[in-house]
C-alpha cells in the first residue's frame, strides 16, 4: 500500500502510542491524541496497538492510492470515501491503484485516523514512529504531511493479499468494529483529585465541579484551554510553583484562574497548581470534544478509574481476538 497526499487537511501527522518512557529526559509523551481511536483502527487493520497510523486533525484529507492495498479509517461523525463512494469506517477495505481516498471531518470530533496492515513506514526514533511536533522529529521528517508526500506500508502481513478476483476494484471485508463507548457520557469528564487540590477549600472545589466549562479555540495537541468561571486557588496559596512533573490529563490552573488540560504533546514539567487529573479512559474523549461544547468535571476514586481502565483493556482484547478469529476462519 502506497498513498500520495493531495490535500493534507489542517494537520496530518504519523502517530503511534508515543514515547512515555522518555518523559524523564524531557521528551513529550506524544502519540495519538485519541489513543483509543488509534488503537481501534489498528485492530481493524490487523495491527498491534503500537503500529503507526495517520492522524488527521481537521479539514478535508485527500490522497491518491499509488499501490493497491488494505486500509481502515476511524472518523467518528465524519465520512470516509473511496472514489466518492461513502464507506463504513472501522472496516478493512481493499483499495485499488488509482483510487482517491477522502476523509471529511465530522462536527462532533477533532481527529480521524487512517491505518494500513503493517503500519505506515517511517523511521523509529526513541522507540516510536510518532511525530514530535514541539521538537520537530519523528514521524514524516518531524512535521505534518504536505501535498506530494508519499507514504507506504511498513510490512505486508501474509493474510493481507488481494482478495480473489477483486484486485482491480475496491472490496470490503465483512467484519467491522462498532466502537464501544466505555461508559462515557456526553459532556462529562471524569477526574481524580490533583496533587495541589488542597489549595482549594472544600467549597471552592465543589464550585469547580459544578462549573460548566466550554472548550475554547485555544487548543492544539499540547492542551486545551477552558472557558468559564475563574477558579484560582484560595488566598494565601501561590498562583505559581516550582515546576513539577506533568503529563496528559493534568488540569492546571494558571494565575488568571481559567484552567487548561494537557493532552498528548504536553510538556514534561509545569509550574501551575493541578486541581485535577483526567482519568486515562477519558483523555481520548476530551481530545475529541469540539470547540465550543460544554463540559463538566466529575471526581471519581482511584479504584473507579482503575476499574474503567481494566474494563477498556479487556474489551479491546476481546475485539482484537474476535477479528483475528474471523480473519483466520473466513468461511464461518
Amino acid at each position: 500500500m502506497t498513498i500520495r497526499i493531495i490535500k493534507p487537511g489542517l494537520l496530518t501527522t504519523v502517530q503511534d502510542l508515543g514515547r512515555p518512557a522518555w518523559r524523564s529526559d524531557g521528551v513529550p509523551p506524544g502519540g495519538a491524541a485519541d489513543a483509543l481511536s488509534h488503537r481501534l483502527v489498528n485492530v481493524a487493520a490487523g495491527n498491534e496497538a503500537g503500529a503507526a497510523s495517520l492522524e488527521i486533525a481537521g479539514g478535508v484529507f485527500v490522497a491518491l492510492v499509488e499501490q493497491a492495498g488494505w486500509l481502515a479509517a476511524a472518523c467518528e461523525a465524519g465520512q470516509f470515501r473511496i472514489d466518492e463512494n461513502v464507506v463504513q469506517p472501522m472496516r478493512l477495505m481493499y483499495v485499488p491503484r488509482g483510487a482517491l481516498l477522502e476523509i471529511r471531518p465530522g462536527n462532533r470530533c477533532n481527529y480521524a485516523y487512517l491505518a494500513t496492515p503493517g503500519g505506515w513506514d517511517v523511521p523509529e526514533i526513541l522507540g516510536s514512529r510518532s511525530t514530535c511536533l514541539p521538537a520537530a522529529f519523528g514521524g514524516f521528517a518531524g512535521r505534518g504531511l504536505r501535498q506530494g508526500d508519499e507514504l507506504s506500508a511498513a510490512a505486508l502481513p501474509d493474510w493481507a493479499m488481494p482478495p480473489n478476483g477483486q484486485s482491480g476494484k475496491a472490496w470490503s471485508s465483512r467484519h467491522f468494529i462498532a466502537a464501544p463507548d466505555f461508559g462515557k457520557q456526553e459532556g462529562r469528564i471524569r477526574v481524580l483529585s490533583g496533587p495541589e487540590a488542597q489549595w482549594w477549600s472544600v467549597a471552592r472545589r465543589a464550585q469547580f465541579f459544578q462549573t460548566q466549562f466550554s472548550i475554547s479555540t485555544r487548543r492544539d495537541r499540547m492542551g486545551v484551554r477552558l472557558e468559564g468561571a475563574a477558579c484560582a486557588p484560595d488566598p494565601g496559596h501561590p498562583a505559581t510553583m516550582l515546576s513539577e512533573a506533568v503529563g496528559p490529563g493534568a488540569v492546571q490552573v494558571p494565575p488568571d484562574g481559567h484552567p487548561f488540560v494537557l493532552l498528548a504533546d504536553a510538556q514534561t514539567t509545569g509550574g501551575y497548581p493541578r486541581i485535577a487529573q483526567v482519568v486515562a479512559v477519558d483523555i481520548p474523549l476530551l481530545a475529541q470534544i469540539p470547540t465550543g461544547q460544554a463540559i463538566r468535571f466529575q471526581e471519581i476514586t482511584i479504584e473507579e478509574a482503575e476499574r474503567l481502565f481494566f474494563e477498556r483493556e479487556k474489551m479491546l482484547q476481546k475485539i482484537q481476538l474476535a477479528l483475528r478469529w474471523a480473519r483466520n476462519n473466513p468461511a464461518t
